[in-house]
């Protein structure tokens, strides 16, 4: 990841800054957007570097647009959901049997096996990065629902993985299937969610995230309501040991399989 700030100059002398990520941590494509202004030059200076001390840039392009955008202390207000893969973000931390299940926009095909991404209770959690800081105000989560269970978790953000504000806490609270979660809005990079506690064992599973939250987005109302079971696939993949709590440190059988491999981004 990389932080950087960007200048632009009608003449090499005078120089304004319209991009400041310099505080923050970024990876991939970046999309920036600031009030037009005429301009000849553009200046882009890294200021860190998470695996060495080089600065580097694969692509550059610029423009004027007509598209309306809303910025917030120099941050996009995004109102579409930027926690996908088109938008290069990305899963850092959790365990998964496919890579960015979480943020693959899949909310219907998940089982005991697959389409979820999970962390041990008590031990870790799930990540996600974005792209590049956002103004984000609002969150939207599917817990793995394919039996009665519930969980309870804690979210955070953070824009360099140090300081983490919580924006969250519902680790008192049984909670199932679709989860919004609202709060002051604020810049984040990075959303950690944290599982405290699964009524049938030592897991927690999320099948979807997004960020912010998609108030359009209203295809399974009914069990969005009510985190009830969806029968015809619960007793396709039923494992009658499936609830059964864990031995030791491992990971359960049901939902997932003692393969898994970590999901992480190796920088």
């Amino acid at each position: 990841s990389y932080s950087y700030f960007i200048e632009v100059s009608m003449d090499e002398l005078d120089w304004i800054r319209v991009i400041d990520h310099s505080q923050y941590l970024c990876r991939s494509w970046q999309k920036l957007y600031f009030p037009a202004r005429v301009c000849r030059y553009i200046r882009i200076v890294g200021t860190h570097n998470t695996v060495n001390k080089i600065f580097h840039i694969v692509a550059f392009e610029c423009m004027f647009t007509n598209k309306i955008f809303t910025l917030e202390k120099g941050l996009i207000v995004p109102m579409e959901n930027v926690a996908t893969i088109a938008d290069c973000a990305s899963v850092i931390e959790g365990v998964s049997r496919s890579r960015n299940a979480l943020l693959n926009g899949d909310t219907k095909n998940y089982d005991w096996d697959s389409g979820y991404t999970c962390h041990q209770l008590g031990s870790g959690a799930i990540v996600v990065q974005l792209a590049q800081p956002y103004m984000i105000g609002s969150i939207r989560l599917l817990l793995w629902d394919c039996d009665d269970r519930s969980y309870s978790y804690y979210v955070e953000v953070s824009t360099n993985q140090q300081q983490w504000t919580m924006v969250a806490d519902r680790t008192k609270v049984s909670c199932k299937s679709w989860q919004s979660v609202t709060f002051e809005r604020q810049p984040a990079s990075f959303i950690r969610i944290v599982g405290t506690h699964n009524t049938a064992n030592e897991v927690f599973h999320c099948v979807h995230f997004e960020c912010p939250e998609q108030q359009s987005i209203q295809k399974e109302e009914g069990r969005e309501e009510s985190g009830t079971t969806d029968d015809s696939l619960a007793s396709q993949q039923l494992d009658p040991h499936a609830l059964r709590a864990p031995s030791g440190g491992s990971l359960p059988p049901s939902p997932g399989s003692s393969s898994r491999s970590p999901n992480r981004q190796h920088q």
